[in-house]
Protein backbone atom coordinates (compact mmCIF):
# COMPACT_ATOMS: atom_id res chain seq x y z
CA UNK A 1 0.00 0.00 0.00
CA UNK A 2 2.64 2.27 0.61
CA UNK A 3 3.60 2.94 -3.49
CA UNK A 4 -0.09 4.21 -3.53
CA UNK A 5 -0.27 7.85 -4.23
CA UNK A 6 -2.04 10.51 -1.45
CA UNK A 7 -5.09 10.67 -3.94
CA UNK A 8 -5.66 6.79 -3.34
CA UNK A 9 -4.67 6.52 0.23
CA UNK A 10 -7.24 9.66 0.64
CA UNK A 11 -10.28 7.99 -1.49
CA UNK A 12 -9.15 4.39 0.85
CA UNK A 13 -8.79 6.04 3.95
CA UNK A 14 -12.31 7.88 3.21
CA UNK A 15 -13.99 4.92 2.68
CA UNK A 16 -13.00 3.67 6.18
CA UNK A 17 -9.54 1.62 5.07
CA UNK A 18 -7.28 2.64 8.29
CA UNK A 19 -3.81 0.87 7.08
CA UNK A 20 -4.50 3.58 4.29
CA UNK A 21 -4.64 6.64 7.11
CA UNK A 22 -1.68 4.93 8.65
CA UNK A 23 0.09 5.23 5.74
CA UNK A 24 -0.49 8.84 5.09
CA UNK A 25 0.46 9.23 8.79
CA UNK A 26 3.94 7.57 7.96
CA UNK A 27 4.44 9.54 4.41
CA UNK A 28 4.05 13.00 6.04
CA UNK A 29 5.39 12.74 10.39
CA UNK A 30 8.74 13.47 9.70
CA UNK A 31 7.99 16.49 7.45
CA UNK A 32 4.84 17.55 9.63
CA UNK A 33 7.31 17.17 12.83
CA UNK A 34 9.75 19.33 11.15
CA UNK A 35 7.83 22.23 10.07
CA UNK A 36 6.05 22.14 13.46
CA UNK A 37 9.49 22.36 15.49
CA UNK A 38 10.24 25.32 13.10
CA UNK A 39 7.55 27.08 14.67
CA UNK A 40 7.62 25.94 18.41
CA UNK A 41 10.97 24.98 19.01
CA UNK A 42 10.02 22.71 21.95
CA UNK A 43 10.40 19.19 21.29
CA UNK A 44 7.43 18.01 23.56
CA UNK A 45 5.32 20.89 22.34
CA UNK A 46 5.85 20.37 18.49
CA UNK A 47 5.09 16.33 19.05
CA UNK A 48 1.95 17.27 20.87
CA UNK A 49 0.76 19.56 18.42
CA UNK A 50 1.71 16.87 15.75
CA UNK A 51 -0.42 14.39 16.98
CA UNK A 52 -3.23 16.87 17.00
CA UNK A 53 -2.56 17.93 13.99
CA UNK A 54 -2.57 14.00 12.55
CA UNK A 55 -6.32 13.72 14.61
CA UNK A 56 -8.05 17.05 13.00
CA UNK A 57 -6.30 15.44 9.36
CA UNK A 58 -8.48 12.24 10.64
CA UNK A 59 -11.49 13.63 11.85
CA UNK A 60 -11.68 16.32 8.47
CA UNK A 61 -10.46 13.63 5.63
CA UNK A 62 -13.87 13.00 4.61
CA UNK A 63 -14.35 16.81 3.91
CA UNK A 64 -11.57 16.88 1.41
CA UNK A 65 -11.87 16.74 -2.21
CA UNK A 66 -9.08 16.57 -3.66
CA UNK A 67 -9.28 20.23 -5.71
CA UNK A 68 -5.64 20.55 -3.70
CA UNK A 69 -2.88 18.23 -3.57
CA UNK A 70 -3.02 16.34 0.22
CA UNK A 71 0.62 17.26 0.88
CA UNK A 72 -0.94 21.14 0.82
CA UNK A 73 -4.09 20.31 2.46
CA UNK A 74 -2.11 18.98 5.70
CA UNK A 75 0.23 21.63 5.49
CA UNK A 76 -2.31 24.24 5.75
CA UNK A 77 -3.86 22.61 8.80
CA UNK A 78 -0.49 22.28 10.40
CA UNK A 79 0.15 25.52 9.61
CA UNK A 80 -3.14 27.25 11.13
CA UNK A 81 -2.94 24.98 14.30
CA UNK A 82 1.06 26.58 14.77
CA UNK A 83 -0.58 29.73 14.48
CA UNK A 84 -3.23 28.84 16.82
CA UNK A 85 -0.91 27.47 19.03
CA UNK A 86 1.55 31.29 19.05
CA UNK A 87 -1.85 32.90 19.64
CA UNK A 88 -3.26 31.30 22.70
CA UNK A 89 0.65 31.25 24.16
CA UNK A 90 0.83 35.00 23.64
CA UNK A 91 -2.37 35.65 25.17
CA UNK A 92 -0.93 33.14 28.34
CA UNK A 93 1.82 35.24 28.38
CA UNK A 94 0.05 38.33 28.67
CA UNK A 95 -2.19 37.45 31.52
CA UNK A 96 0.99 36.45 33.30
CA UNK A 97 2.59 39.76 32.69
CA UNK A 98 -1.18 41.00 33.96
CA UNK A 99 -1.39 39.28 37.34
CA UNK A 100 2.36 39.88 38.02
CA UNK A 101 1.74 43.95 37.61
CA UNK A 102 -1.50 43.62 39.53
CA UNK A 103 0.82 42.45 42.07
CA UNK A 104 2.66 45.42 42.17
CA UNK A 105 5.69 44.12 40.94
CA UNK A 106 7.28 46.50 37.64
CA UNK A 107 7.54 44.07 34.49
CA UNK A 108 8.99 46.56 31.90
CA UNK A 109 12.27 46.57 34.03
CA UNK A 110 12.97 43.10 34.05
CA UNK A 111 11.88 42.82 30.69
CA UNK A 112 14.06 45.03 29.18
CA UNK A 113 17.20 43.27 31.17
CA UNK A 114 15.89 39.64 30.16
CA UNK A 115 15.88 40.93 26.54
CA UNK A 116 19.27 42.59 27.09
CA UNK A 117 20.85 39.27 28.88
CA UNK A 118 18.84 37.01 26.17
CA UNK A 119 20.79 38.90 23.13
CA UNK A 120 24.35 38.40 24.89
CA UNK A 121 23.18 34.18 25.71
CA UNK A 122 22.23 34.20 22.31
CA UNK A 123 25.88 33.27 20.87
CA UNK A 124 25.36 30.92 18.28
CA UNK A 125 24.45 32.75 15.29
CA UNK A 126 21.83 29.40 13.97
CA UNK A 127 19.54 29.85 17.22
CA UNK A 128 19.67 33.75 17.20
CA UNK A 129 18.30 34.05 13.12
CA UNK A 130 15.85 31.55 14.68
CA UNK A 131 14.63 33.33 17.55
CA UNK A 132 14.46 36.75 15.15
CA UNK A 133 12.39 33.89 12.79
CA UNK A 134 10.12 33.33 15.81
CA UNK A 135 9.66 36.81 16.12
CA UNK A 136 8.05 37.23 12.57
CA UNK A 137 4.52 37.98 11.92
CA UNK A 138 2.39 35.19 11.39
CA UNK A 139 2.21 35.22 7.51
CA UNK A 140 5.93 35.63 6.85
CA UNK A 141 7.19 33.50 9.70
CA UNK A 142 4.88 30.94 7.32
CA UNK A 143 6.46 31.71 4.40
CA UNK A 144 10.21 31.62 5.62
CA UNK A 145 9.57 28.09 6.93
CA UNK A 146 8.46 26.90 4.51
CA UNK A 147 10.95 28.16 1.51
CA UNK A 148 14.06 28.52 4.03
CA UNK A 149 13.82 25.72 6.25
CA UNK A 150 11.16 22.91 4.36
CA UNK A 151 13.01 23.99 1.00
CA UNK A 152 9.33 23.86 -1.04
CA UNK A 153 9.04 25.93 -4.51
CA UNK A 154 6.81 29.30 -4.83
CA UNK A 155 4.16 27.49 -6.44
CA UNK A 156 4.08 24.90 -3.90
CA UNK A 157 3.83 27.32 -0.47
CA UNK A 158 1.12 29.71 -3.03
CA UNK A 159 -1.17 25.98 -3.50
CA UNK A 160 -0.47 25.54 0.37
CA UNK A 161 -1.63 28.96 1.49
CA UNK A 162 -3.96 29.90 -1.06
CA UNK A 163 -2.50 32.82 -2.19
CA UNK A 164 -0.86 33.95 -5.81
CA UNK A 165 3.32 33.31 -6.12
CA UNK A 166 3.73 37.44 -6.19
CA UNK A 167 2.45 37.90 -2.84
CA UNK A 168 4.63 34.77 -1.55
CA UNK A 169 7.72 36.22 -2.88
CA UNK A 170 6.46 39.59 -1.61
CA UNK A 171 6.42 38.19 2.32
CA UNK A 172 9.25 36.41 1.72
CA UNK A 173 11.23 39.91 0.60
CA UNK A 174 9.65 41.50 3.43
CA UNK A 175 10.51 39.05 6.39
CA UNK A 176 14.53 38.95 4.80
CA UNK A 177 14.30 42.63 5.08
CA UNK A 178 12.90 42.25 8.76
CA UNK A 179 15.63 39.52 9.56
CA UNK A 180 18.49 41.50 8.17
CA UNK A 181 17.47 44.63 10.13
CA UNK A 182 17.15 42.51 13.54
CA UNK A 183 20.60 40.97 12.50
CA UNK A 184 22.24 44.82 12.28
CA UNK A 185 20.88 45.70 15.57
CA UNK A 186 22.51 42.92 16.82
CA UNK A 187 25.23 43.26 15.38
CA UNK A 188 24.88 47.05 16.79
CA UNK A 189 24.77 45.83 20.25
CA UNK A 190 27.46 43.63 19.82
CA UNK A 191 30.17 45.84 18.90
CA UNK A 192 29.30 48.04 21.73
CA UNK A 193 27.35 50.19 19.89
CA UNK A 194 24.75 51.03 21.72
CA UNK A 195 25.16 52.31 25.02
Amino acid sequence: MEHLLDTELVKRAQKGEGRAFDVLVERYQAKITRLVYRYVHDTDTALDLVQDIFFKTFRNLIHFKGESQFSSWIYRIAINDCIDYKRRLKVRKEQSLQVIQDRGYDVADHRAEADVEGIYAAKDQRAWVEEAVRDLPPNQQSVVVMKIYQDMTFDQISEILDEPVSTIKSRLYKALSNLGSVMRRKQVIEEGGLS
